[in-house]
């Protein structure tokens, strides 16, 4: 076990490291793990927990294919053809940008475009695009807030 004040363990080799040794531009694991970019971009995001958490809520209230409206055709059933609510939220907090994530996810352009203008309304303030979608005015905030987690740490970048 590592100690508190170094408390990352190196995977690979089970060094242990001090958390101000993460994603500082200097290897310290002996593999590099430490600089990772999907391992420093998580730390940026929202928990995987968190994320699967808000996306599962969204889908007990508003029915298996809701999420249809930000990630398109293939989030029906419950997200299920793009490998389920866990590999969505694994994909958006390792997703260095948008691009990635729809890689990641294997989208369709056309899906990934429609997510791209999802962003981009949250970024420039305008609610009236995620209303046009189907958003309710009690989920606004939330969804908003969500998105806006993900652009502050460069996801349309």
């Amino acid at each position: 076990a590592c100690h508190p004040y170094e408390p990352f363990k190196c995977p690979g080799d089970g060094i242990c490291i001090s958390i101000q040794y993460l994603c500082d531009g200097a290897p310290d694991c002996q593999d590099g793990y430490d600089e990772d970019s999907r391992l420093c971009t998580a730390a940026k995001r929202p928990p995987v927990e968190e994320t699967a958490s808000f996306l599962q809520s969204l889908l007990a209230s508003h029915g298996p294919n809701y999420l249809e409206k930000l990630f398109g055709t293939k989030a029906r059933d419950t997200l299920k053809p793009l490998g389920g609510v866990e590999k969505v939220a694994i994909a958006l907090s390792e997703s260095q940008t948008i691009e990635d994530f729809g890689a990641a996810l294997h989208l369709m352009r056309s899906d990934l475009e429609h997510l791209r203008s999802v962003f981009m309304a949250v970024e420039n303030g305008d609610l009236g695009m995620l209303k046009s979608i189907g958003i309710k005015d009690s989920e606004l905030g939330d969804v908003k807030f969500f998105l806006e987690k993900l652009v502050k740490t460069g996801f349309l970048d």
